[in-house]
């Protein structure tokens, strides 16, 4: 009996663990669903067809790296890239994010757009201590990649800068929610 108990627990913790369950819902060819969060304001707004770019956390450590990569010109490069941030807040205590973490969010420059439950989110692929860079044209995912440097995840907001430069004139990568 201890033995079904502990392999159930274990299926039980693997099914549950972060980026894992629906990691393979959003890969290359499938069609981003309909996100409409709140950003760090208590603003919402529809991640649309405009948005080429999605910098996706779940994690600590890949907020932090997102934060470092963002620090110097996060508005513009997010602008220019046509991207979003957004990030899975849910396993934050409700205490540190409503006395710290939402208070420190609302003094950057740039905006997060944040799933406080994690529902809206849990499709979306991630990986332990890395950004996820969800590149997309008109919400159809292209590309899925997994950054775990400050540098490259920079490298990859410049390329996409230079491709919404090719592109035609840049638009807000989020739109107002009705």
């Amino acid at each position: 009996m201890p033995t079904t108990l502990a392999v159930a627990l274990a299926v039980s913790l693997a099914l549950a663990a972060p980026g894992t369950a629906h990691a393979e819902a959003l890969r290359p060819g499938a069609m981003l669903p309909a996100l409409t969060l709140a950003d760090q304001h208590g603003e919402e707004a529809t991640i649309g067809s405009e948005t080429r770019m999605i910098l996706f956390t779940r994690d600590m450590d890949a907020a932090k790296l997102a934060k470092a990569a963002l620090a110097e010109d996060g508005a513009a490069l997010l602008t220019r890239a046509r991207a979003v941030y957004v990030s899975d807040i849910a396993r934050m205590p409700s205490m540190i994010t409503s006395i710290f973490a939402i208070p420190a969010m609302k003094r950057r420059p740039y905006r997060m757009f944040l799933d406080r439950d994690g529902t809206a989110t849990a499709d979306l692929p991630s990986e332990e201590d890395a950004v996820t860079v969800i590149h997309l044209d008109e919400r159809t995912v292209t590309r899925v990649e997994y950054v775990d440097g400050e540098l490259m995840l920079r490298k990859a907001l410049r390329a996409a800068v230079a491709a919404a430069a090719g592109a035609s004139t840049p638009a807000s990568a989020a739109t107002p929610a009705p």
